[in-house]
């Protein structure tokens, strides 16, 4: 999946303020894996991180790009599901499916994208350093 151009994040994407904007935040810190089980997590192992370092940062996108990948497929049944309903005339199902594919799939990926633009930047922090050297005091 790593070559698929879908999961190239997109210039407006790189640093995450389009995500910021549309609540992504306050949706990571009830996701799983998100902020408040890593607070909880962090109690009972306060060395605990997601992300280590660069080869866990690699890793973790591998992830994000898996993670995105499931709720694509989700969203499709979901929209199909939708466009049904909608030829039913089914509007108040409608709207409850809307929410629940918005919830379940739409910021799942917003979040695996913002998540993989952080990690997009730590890499490029790493390339950065890489190419300046070793730190000479």
């Amino acid at each position: 999946m790593k070559n698929l151009r879908w999961f190239n994040l997109r210039e407006f994407e790189r640093d995450g303020r389009f995500y910021e904007r549309l609540g992504i935040r306050v949706f990571r810190r009830f996701a799983a894996k998100g902020d408040y089980w890593n607070k909880l997590r962090r109690r009972a192992d306060p060395g605990f991180r997601n992300v280590s370092d660069v080869h866990s940062a690699l890793e973790w996108e591998a992830l994000t790009r898996r993670n995105e990948a499931i709720h694509l497929c989700s969203l499709a049944i979901g929209i199909s599901i939708l466009v049904w309903l909608s030829m039913q005339g089914e509007y108040a199902w409608l709207i409850v499916v809307f929410f629940a594919v918005l919830v379940w799939d739409v910021y799942p990926i917003m979040l695996q994208r913002y998540t993989r633009a952080r990690i997009w930047r730590i890499k490029a922090m790493a390339n950065r350093r890489h190419e300046r050297g070793p730190h000479v005091s």
